[in-house]
């Protein structure tokens, strides 16, 4: 699969996409001192993130989100990375469109192909990863956009649909988590590791990267908890209205509780007073009406029978962003009898 190479001030990029065992063969043999192991994650999909030193190189496996539209789910892209003096090794499937594009720019534009690859194959690996990490803040972004699309249709959608929107959302939230959190102990070892082929002064740079990380990381678990609240308010609204259906069925049946008695009480097969006089069904029609009226009566003066006007729900929601790390929800739901 394509193997593009690129150099400028001795510094080399190897970016392999989509690789196959004859691309890693290959870069065995130009590259005697990559341990099998680290080639053979190469090929094997979906690896654990993690840091490998050695005495000449860091190998490194991070993972990236990418958005799955069909899915409308958040999945993990993998990307390999060889670090050594003067050599970076990029191996990935081709599905990160900020790694796509950062080669595609550096492999075009000589004014920035000088900027990322003049120092060194370590600056240049902290221009890839910052790309990557701040490609992730839409990704959150749009998280919030879609909260606040719930949000704003909470009281006027059907719990249903907004249940379903509430679950990919939710779904969402947590292939998220789990594919950022992971990363921020690789950079954390970036921070804290000694060779001499990854610059010292990168250490602040390594730092603004788990920052960004971890300011991600915060704002999912942010949200995680808006869900829950917002899932918590779905469920009591639509309760509210499983109550008045169940309400309004058990007054049809009360309302027509005299009648049916009185219809199963004359439809016995015996005989009954005036059973042949005429005057008998209009006696029972008017014993029903009476009943019927003085349940309704007694139904609205205990207030358990309502009007249009007197049950209501009374929804206020308010969602306040103060910053990137805090968030604060309100919801209060009011049922009026």
């Amino acid at each position: 699969m394509p193997t593009i190479l690129l150099s400028r001030h001795h510094v080399t990029w190897i970016n392999i996409t989509q690789p196959n065992s004859e691309d890693i063969h290959q870069l065995a043999e130009n590259y005697p001192q990559f341990h099998p192991l680290n080639l053979q994650d190469c090929l094997t999909e979906l690896e654990f993130p993690k840091l490998d030193h050695h005495d000449q190189y860091v190998f490194l496996i991070m993972q990236f989100p990418f958005w799955d539209a069909r899915e409308r789910i958040s999945r993990p892209a993998e990307i390999d990375i060889f670090v050594a003096s003067g050599i970076l090794v990029t191996s990935h499937r081709g599905e990160l469109q900020p790694l796509n594009e950062f080669f595609a720019k550096t492999q075009g534009d000589e004014a920035f192909r000088e900027q990322v690859m003049a120092q060194g194959a370590s600056p240049l690996l902290y221009h890839l990863l910052n790309e990557l990490v701040n490609y992730c803040f839409p990704i959150v972004k749009k998280v919030h956009q879609h909260l606040d699309r719930v949000e704003n249709s909470m009281f006027h959608a059907e719990p249903r649909s907004l249940l379903n929107d509430m679950a990919v959302l939710r779904r969402d939230i947590i292939s998220l988590r789990s594919i950022l959190r992971p990363q921020m102990s690789v950079v954390g070892a970036l921070i804290h590791g000694n060779w001499p082929f990854i610059h010292e002064d990168l250490d602040a740079y390594w730092g603004d990267i788990n920052d960004h990380l971890l300011q991600l990381c915060s704002l999912l678990d942010e949200y995680s908890e808006v869900v829950s609240g917002l899932s918590d308010t779905i469920d009591t609204i639509a309760s509210h209205r499983i109550d008045e259906v169940v309400r309004l069925l058990t007054v049809v049946t009360v309302l027509t509780l005299p009648l049916t008695l009185l219809a199963t009480i004359f439809g016995m097969n015996v005989v009954m007073p005036l059973a042949d006089h005429p005057i008998l069904f209009y006696f029972l029609i008017s014993i029903g009406a009476v009943l019927t009226v003085w349940l309704l009566w007694y139904l609205r003066n205990k207030k358990w029978l309502w009007s249009k006007k007197a049950i209501s729900v009374a929804p206020f929601a308010e969602m306040a962003f103060f910053d990137n790390n805090q968030m604060a929800v309100t919801v209060d739901c009011r049922l009026y009898l």
